[in-house]
């Protein structure tokens, strides 16, 4: 009988810590919703991958961040990547992860692919795809400006093009913003004021300007005024020539050397035009640097000592003028 008491003190001792245990896993709580936050702007086109790049972090709670991978292996980026990112998510103790649609996920700066949950449902592993990289571009590494106006820079791997303007005594723009279609350019019929001059470029990243790259700066040269001068006698001895193009949107005028007049006055023929930071030349009615012009409806050159259509008078610099 003693024996057989001591066997049922041990059962019963049994069942109660089997119950405890079953108690604990039963008293767990369930994570509902995830939430992640991406910011992946250090990823560049001819970038090294670095996972350093991207930061991520979550606004829920009773879950942590144990690690960020990429999915896919490689070198350096390029256009045609989409890169992709594994986090992996560690609930609290007594939590787990009862996360089963995409709606369970709010995901910012990316788009879920798919997750997976182990060891009980303690470790969440989330595939996440980040912004395609087609509509980005590479940085400029090098920008050079040397005494005789000769620019070039270092190609931008994406870029559609390149924004280019001179900056003189680094404080007024000479010429406007000017787009090149290739990575050199002439610009020494700009420097015919004496002063030190410097050169900046950035990329342009398509039709979204947000893709852009950052403008990156040259060397500085100092140009004398016999400097200055040689270079606009040569200028009016040389004139570059263009040629007028017309898509849906507008006409623009597209110079020899692969660029076309942006943010500028130009002199074509003997007559002015005008052209938007597009390069589009404007009609009508415009507000240039304080001043109004009118601009031919149908030619788009600027009216000058005579009276506009619509009945006002400018000036023979073209500006609205009382008289």
């Amino acid at each position: 009988m003693n024996g057989l008491g001591r066997k049922i003190k041990i059962v019963t001792v049994s069942g109660i810590i089997s119950l405890v245990f079953s108690m604990n896993a039963f008293a767990a709580s369930k994570i509902k919703l995830v939430r992640i936050n991406i910011k992946s702007d250090g990823i560049a086109v001819g970038k090294s991958r670095n996972i350093d790049d991207i930061t991520v972090s979550t606004s829920g709670s009773n879950y942590r961040i144990d690690s960020v991978d990429f999915m896919d292996m490689g070198t350096d980026w390029s256009i045609t990547d989409v890169p992709k990112i594994t986090v992996h998510l560690e609930s609290d103790e007594n939590y787990y992860f009862s996360v089963y649609k995409a709606e369970d996920f709010k995901i910012t700066g990316g788009e879920l692919i798919e997750a997976r949950r182990e060891n009980s449902s303690n470790d969440l592993y989330v595939d996440i795809q980040l912004p395609a990289l087609i509509n980005q571009v590479s940085p400029i590494e090098s920008v050079n400006l040397s005494q005789s106006g000769q620019a070039t820079w270092s190609v931008s791997q994406g870029a559609s093009g390149y924004q280019v303007k001179l900056l003189r005594d680094n404080s007024s723009t000479v010429g406007g913003v000017q787009t090149f279609t290739t990575n050199s350019a002439n610009l020494r019929s700009l420097m015919t004021k004496a002063g030190t001059y410097t050169l900046k470029v950035r990329a342009i990243g398509g039709d979204d300007t947000s893709k852009n790259g950052s403008w990156v700066s040259s060397n500085t040269i100092n140009i004398s005024q016999t400097e200055a001068e040689n270079n606009y006698n040569d200028s009016k001895a040389v004139e570059l020539q263009g040629t007028w193009k017309q898509n849906n949107t507008g006409w623009w005028y597209s110079l020899s050397d692969g660029s076309y007049v942006t943010s500028a006055w130009k002199q074509i023929n003997g007559e002015w035009y005008y052209f938007n930071a597009d390069g589009y030349m404007l009609v009508g009615w415009q507000q240039i640097n304080g001043n109004w012009y009118y601009m031919d409806q149908h030619s788009g050159k600027m009216l000058a000592n005579t009276t506009t259509p619509d009945g006002y008078y400018v000036n023979a610099s073209g500006v609205y003028s009382t008289r």
